[in-house]
């Protein structure tokens, strides 16, 4: 194996630019949302605290199976959309030779056979019999190059085109990094997040217990025609980049959605429990974004925001379409859905929004509404 590493470095602005256009705003009812919830029958679908856990689920490129994956006890649930019931209940190992470890933190699915898992610092391959089929270790280059010695993968990586992308971030700080893994040459291209200072608005230490730790709204990684996406569920702003080394942002726009945060010079520390659920609480009141979903064909993207009703009990959702320069071009609220949701999907013209309802996992269904 080739053990040379390439570091090319870019810089990736991902504040706004300063051209305006102007957008269709909407606010209206969907004229039709079918619910969908699941039946698992005499066994009881483990989605974790409030179906935390539906963030990690995928859909077949034809909507007809739905994947959940219990990152925590390795379950990987398989249902079937038009009859609403559980097809197969997965458990992989933690160990022998199908093992996928102990600690996971995100997966993908690639097909409806085979799917991908990461765990710490190692990417696992696995079918729909559980069997492994590959293990693509990292670790190495966190341990050899000093450079990556302090740094930890955030939740998000994206495997694509043979690479393997996710972010890094330095313990106790908000610069963050682009890191994509070519296996095969064991090299990588490292690409560097500009610090925004709205992220402080996020971002917590807590010193709780004698111990501190930090906690901020991480950056993703997300699939793009053409490249990849790089998001932050706390925030509007967004960058490609692009397969042949361009550099694409979201513009400035006149959103009557998007909420006006004052940059703030300090990250809030919290002193005690109280004050930690304090701050937990009032990001719920901000918007907060899903990961968006690319319709390649029409080539427009789609972004779903929420945030905490005046209520305190519900929640409102936005729908944000992009063109694919990122320009902001239409956004509507949809009242007609009130629930938290966890992930969202694209398929023939229609979304599905994943959601808990009472502990089981179901799906809002409505037609695209620009």
């Amino acid at each position: 194996m080739n053990k040379s590493i390439i570091f090319p470095l870019f810089f990736i602005g991902i504040l706004y630019s300063c051209g305006e256009k102007s957008i269709s705003p909407l606010s209206k009812d969907l004229s039709k949302i079918d619910t969908l919830i699941f039946s698992s029958e005499n066994e009881i679908l483990d989605l974790g605290e409030e179906g935390e856990f539906l963030a990690s689920s995928a859909m077949s490129d034809d909507a007809s199976s739905y994947y959940i994956f219990n990152l925590e006890k390795r379950f990987l649930y398989t249902l079937d959309i038009k009859s609403k019931k559980l097809l197969s209940s997965l458990k992989m190992p933690s160990e022998g030779p199908d093992g996928i470890g102990e600690w996971l933190i995100d997966f993908q699915r690639l097909d409806d056979q085979n799917f991908v898992a990461q765990g710490d610092n190692v990417f696992y391959f696995f079918n729909l019999e559980g069997k492994l089929l590959d293990k693509i270790r990292v670790d190495h280059l966190f341990y050899l190059i000093p450079e990556l010695a302090k740094k930890f993968s955030n939740l998000g990586f994206l495997y694509k085109d043979g690479q393997f992308h996710f972010t890094t971030g330095e313990i106790g700080t908000i610069e963050s990094k682009v890191l994509s893994y070519n296996a095969k040459t064991d090299s990588i291209l490292l690409r560097e997040i500009l610090s925004v200072d709205l992220i402080k608005n996020s971002s917590m230490i807590s010193m709780v217990k004698s111990f501190t730790f930090y906690s901020s709204s991480s950056f993703v990684i997300n699939d793009f025609p053409g490249g990849i996406l790089i998001v932050n569920r706390g925030l509007p702003n967004m960058t490609a980049n692009l397969n042949n080394g361009d550099t694409v942002n979201t513009k400035l726009n006149s959103s009557k959605f998007f909420e006006d945060l004052v940059p703030i010079e300090e990250i809030f520390r919290a002193k005690n429990e109280t004050e930690e659920k304090e701050f937990k609480k009032e990001l719920e009141k901000r918007m907060n974004f899903l990961r968006p979903v690319a319709d390649e064909k029409n080539e427009k993207l789609y972004r779903l925001g929420y945030r905490l009703a005046s209520d305190g009990i519900s929640y409102d959702n936005f729908l944000f379409e992009y063109d694919l320069d990122l320009t902001l071009t239409r956004e509507t609220q949809l009242k007609g859905v009130k629930i938290k949701p966890k992930k969202m999907f694209l398929k023939d013209s229609n979304f599905y929004i994943a959601a808990s309802f009472d502990d089981e996992p179901g799906l809002l269904i409505f037609a695209n509404p620009f």
